[in-house]
């Protein structure tokens, strides 16, 4: 018996400090489309998210919502568990930080990690971005501040653990860098690589209280993207999976802010820890709002919710990956994603598939010539020459467009509702060219939005219409 090939499919998991909003949803929604693209190609697939609830961040979150820090932490990461569900994301397991098994597999790699000899312990002094949750080199400082959340680093003096990167880690990082995906971020990390012989990965108690204790030294705690970076593989361990089992052919979808974190201390921990590094790294840009950067403060937070109740579910999907450029920072424009429904949704697939029913009703026993039609046809080729091998979003809805196009070109150069009874009884249904596009449309599409082209189906198969997507009108 022929072994299903595997592939590990995972998103950042999402910091607790805030509720959702669309930058993640971006990333939950690129990380389910390959997933069940592979599912098509027949692989078996494990998909992973979840909540990272340590730091300095979510305690602070936690004391001004008036709550306990781990009572904050379930509520929150409720809400994101809740937005896969929402969104139809067919993960395998969802990893929360504070998950027993996650906390003792940490501690389990920390001493594993003291057995290389790899940690140091030493005086630091550094400037610390509270946003990042990170300690900043002076190219990430500018005029005082973090180049990334723009507020004042701080100046901090302190004894922590050191990770130290050794020049042969660091060859090895070099050698795997290919394996970043957009190249150009491959040169951001050369760039800063040599800066890095070691970092910091924990920190003083009694400056970070919320967060894993360090085995044998109780007044450290793990650095939070230590303890974050290491779900990866702690969440094949909740799922009840061996590690050996899942762990190979593995993507991971981060957002360009934390490339740093897992371009070089993440392939730093797995060499230490002997796990192979990850075959793709794919980095999002930033999703600002009407071309100014996404914040509470000027009050420009775009939430799942809000796309959800105006668009719908899959339409929100298909719309991410059309108006956004997912690989570069894009400008969500609500103007834009109602355009594009109205254009491509409701006038488009909705729009062909209602007047393809409504031709093929006129066809002598139409609805048993289009079911077996559809059940010859082969979609393998169809999967195989879809953009997503190269994990090209906007490439693939772009032949979507391209095929429905073709499709409507066909129906209005032939003119079929102008004929006779005597010419449907003549015509073979292999030959209605539109249901042939739909049909490779809805294989390319399918990973995008999984419920439309079952819908799709559906209604081809009875030749009964429903709108799929009804216009928007205000």
């Amino acid at each position: 018996m022929e072994t299903m090939q595997k592939y590990y499919i995972s998103t950042s998991i999402a910091y607790i400090n805030a509720e959702p909003h669309i930058g993640f949803l971006l990333e939950l929604v690129s990380a389910d489309i390959l997933a069940r693209y592979h599912q098509q190609l027949g692989e078996e697939v494990f998909f992973l998210t979840g909540t990272d609830e340590h730091g300095a961040k979510v305690a602070q979150a936690a004391e001004k919502a008036g709550q306990e820090t781990q009572k904050y932490a379930d509520q929150v990461s409720e809400k994101f568990r809740e937005l896969t569900k929402e969104y139809n994301i067919g993960i395998s397991e969802f990893i929360r930080t504070t998950d027993p098994k996650h906390i003792e597999y940490v501690q389990n790699a920390w001493k594993k990690l003291a057995e290389k000899k790899v940690l140091e312990k030493r005086s630091y002094t550094g400037h610390y971005c509270t946003g990042c949750e990170a300690f900043k080199t002076e190219r990430e400082i500018v005029d005082g501040k973090c180049t990334i959340h723009e507020t004042p680093v701080e100046k901090i003096v302190e004894e922590n653990w050191f990770l130290v990167i050794s020049p042969e880690v660091k060859a090895k990082i070099k050698e795997w860098l290919p394996a970043v995906y957009p190249a150009h971020k491959q040169n951001e990390i050369l760039n800063i690589l040599d800066e890095y012989d070691s970092i910091s990965v924990s920190r003083p108690k009694e400056t970070l209280k919320w967060g894993i204790e360090v085995p044998n030294d109780p007044d450290q705690v793990m650095y939070v993207w230590v303890d974050a970076l290491l779900n990866y593989v702690t969440g094949i361990l909740v799922a009840g999976k061996k590690i050996e089992d899942v762990w190979q052919n593995q993507t991971q979808i981060i957002g360009k802010d934390i490339l740093k974190f897992h371009a070089i201390i993440w392939p730093a921990l797995l060499i230490a820890l002997d796990l192979p590094l990850p075959k793709q790294l794919l980095v999002h840009g930033f999703v600002n709002v009407e071309g100014k950067k996404m914040s509470k403060s000027l009050g420009n937070v775009i939430t799942p919710t809000q796309l959800r109740e105006r668009y719908g579910v899959d339409a929100t999907r298909y719309l991410l990956f059309r108006q956004l450029n997912f690989y570069d920072d894009s400008s969500f424009s609500w103007s834009e994603f109602d355009a594009i429904y109205n254009g491509e949704l409701a006038n488009g697939i909705g729009n062909l598939t209602a007047r393809l029913i409504g031709l093929l009703n006129r066809l002598p026993n139409g609805q048993e010539k289009v079911v077996q039609y559809l059940k010859s046809l082969d979609s393998e080729p169809i999967k195989n020459i879809s953009p997503l091998k190269q994990v090209d979003y906007s490439a693939t809805l772009q032949q979507v467009n391209e095929l429905l196009k073709e499709g409507d070109g066909w129906i209005s150069d032939q003119k079929p509702w102008t004929w006779t009874e005597e010419d449907w009884s003549k015509y073979d249904v292999a030959s209605f060219k539109p249901l042939t596009k739909l049909f490779e449309a809805s294989v390319l599409l399918h990973p995008f939005i999984p419920n439309t082209v079952e819908s799709i189906r559906d209604q081809l198969h009875s030749l009964k219409s429903d709108p799929l997507f009804p216009r928007l009108t205000k």
